[in-house]
């Protein structure tokens, strides 16, 4: 299927690796302009150096989600060196801490969960939104989790953040669609990358994920990047505010 995505330009979050990479390499190969933004500097540096070729049409941006300066700049500096926005796809994020549950979770891993996963999205968003509306186009695809939906115990500040994402994302797709901008959500279950990888590795680990995975494989990050990608483009046009959830059946299991 021809997305139409030739010519277009993307800021992806946390395109050094996992996720990010994965969308950042699946809209490359559409024709997009990717601007991969991430904490990594160097990580997103090579990463999208490898991905443009050497051509330009890929380029790396640091950024630290959290700070709504360093959103502005990245964005005036996407502008001007690949042109407009017309995709943000917002993925970045940090990993759950240690499980400590509802009574020992403390101030700083709360506030690390949201300020690095929902109020990085809403920042992100911010500052696009702009000239999206001005122009009266633009795709937004926030990685949201089926966490949101409570599937994981005692991670409050994970779980949470993702849930108010999924509730900013349906929120903010009312708000944008008159500007013909779709703003919509993609929500993994558990996918091997560089994130889960400690986890995954664990005694038996792997074998009681398979058994609440319907599909009876481990989800991997293309998978997750193809929902996302279908999503930028104009294929979806008339998905306002949807939540897709890729999960192989985890959610359901």
């Amino acid at each position: 299927m021809d997305l139409s995505l030739d010519g277009k330009v993307a800021i992806v979050t946390g395109a050094a690796s996992g996720f990010g990479r994965a969308v950042a390499t699946t809209l490359a190969a559409e024709g997009v302009r990717v601007a991969g933004a991430d904490i990594n500097e160097a990580g997103v540096a090579t990463a999208m150096k490898e991905l443009g070729g050497g051509s330009g049409s890929c380029r790396g941006y640091a950024l630290d989600v959290a700070s709504r300066a360093n959103w502005q700049e990245v964005v005036r500096s996407v502008e001007e060196d690949l042109g407009p926005v017309d995709i943000l796809c917002n993925i970045a994020g940090p990993a759950p801490g240690p499980v400590s549950g509802h009574v020992d979770t403390d101030d700083d891993e709360w506030h690390r969960q949201i300020e690095g996963h929902l109020s990085g999205v809403f920042r992100g968003c911010q500052s696009v939104l702009p000239g999206m509306m001005e122009r009266r186009y633009g795709k937004i695809v926030n990685m949201c989790s089926f966490t949101a939906h409570g599937t994981v115990a005692n991670i409050p500040g994970y779980d949470a953040a993702f849930g108010g994402i999924l509730a900013y994302t349906k929120d903010l797709a009312r708000f944008a669609a008159p500007y013909n901008i779709n703003v919509n959500c993609v929500s993994p279950g558990n996918v091997e990358t560089p994130m889960t990888q400690g986890w995954m590795s664990a005694p038996g680990a792997r074998e009681r994920l398979l058994e609440n995975t319907l599909i009876g494989r481990i989800g991997q990050p293309d998978d997750v990047a193809n929902w996302v990608v279908f999503l930028a483009s104009d294929r979806a046009q008339h998905a306002v505010g949807i939540e897709i959830n890729v999960s192989g059946g985890q959610l359901i299991a």
